[in-house]
């Protein structure tokens, strides 16, 4: 009776180990599989967030692309529109062209851009960005200008048209990116009015450019005292001193220089291109007082080595 009291009590010792052993197995089980299960979530909760963050990655582009998105149209060529070669961009509304064999100073009819080197107004915001795009646009081009209706003149001799470049408006292109007005509208130089006025107007309601800040481009031009504080008139007035520096000495490594709108160049030798080949005119020349320069040069030697000759 002793020995299988004994025997018994082994056998249940035996029995409860083993349910012991099964209860925890079962446990570590569960314990895993929970683990398991947070990981997955805790994955799928990140690729949530990389979605979302992709979504607002999106979204910021989309805000972008709206913001500056105009459609601006094909343009049928001209009936009587005059092909010319571009040689220099001056600013966003000025270029220079070959036409009828001379170098000519060409006006954007009915836009107006920010100035970028007025010898008074200096540089104005979003000029720099108005220049940027003219070149972007117009260097190394060959361009379609539809000639003013009464001439073609402005004051300082420039040439004034319409003006058409890989078959669009180049003026409804500066329009579009909010780095122009519709400004100067004299009869009977109005032919595309509506068209610039319906441009102007979405870059406006859009608050793009020159549009960003309100009271900047007005009726009667652009007023940069609105635009203090602003990262547009903070960075030119951050660089203007760089830039003057890089700009003289850029020049002065070529000797030349650019005159003003009205062709004068301060005292400095004028170049003038005409027919007659390429011609510098000495501040103690007869004529250098009327002749509109095209270039400016330091020296003789400058002219000189630029492939111009002295005026007789």
């Amino acid at each position: 009776m002793k020995r299988n009291s004994l025997s018994w009590r082994g056998v249940s010792y035996v029995l409860m180990m083993m349910l012991l052993s099964l209860f925890l197995l079962s446990g570590c089980a569960e314990l895993s599989n929970g683990e398991t299960s947070n990981n997955a979530g805790s994955t799928s909760t990140a690729a949530v967030s990389s979605s979302d963050s992709a979504y607002s990655s999106s979204e910021t582009a989309a805000s972008v692309n709206d913001s500056s998105d105009i459609a601006v149209s094909n343009s049928e060529k001209p009936e009587h529109g005059v092909t010319v070669k571009l040689t220099k961009v001056v600013d966003g509304d000025t270029f220079q062209v070959l036409y009828q064999k001379k170098i000519t100073t060409v006006r954007v009819l009915l836009i107006d851009t920010p100035e970028t080197h007025h010898p008074k107004l200096g540089v104005q915001p979003y000029g720099p960005e108005a220049s940027a795009q003219a070149h972007r646009l117009l260097d190394g081009k060959t361009v379609t200008l539809e000639l003013a209706k009464d001439g073609g003149r402005d004051k300082y001799g420039r040439l004034l048209a319409y003006v058409f470049v890989d078959g669009k408006s180049f003026e409804e292109l500066q329009l579009a990116s909010g780095l122009a007005r519709v400004a100067y509208v004299y009869p009977p130089n109005t032919k595309y009015i509506d068209q610039y006025r319906s441009v102007e107007n979405q870059a406006r309601a859009k608050n793009i450019g020159i549009w960003s800040v309100n009271g900047y481009a007005e009726a009667n031009g652009f007023h940069p005292e609105v635009m203090k504080g602003t990262a547009a008139y903070d960075e030119i007035h951050k660089n203007s001193n760089q830039s003057s520096s890089t700009a003289v000495a850029e020049n002065s490594v070529e000797g030349q220089s650019t005159p003003n709108q009205a062709g004068d160049c301060g005292g400095l030798i004028k170049g003038n291109i005409s027919s007659r080949g390429k011609i510098y005119h000495m501040p103690s020349d007869r004529y250098y007082k009327v002749t509109k320069a095209e270039i400016c040069f330091k020296n003789r030697n400058d002219a000189v080595k630029a492939g111009f000759r002295a005026a007789k």
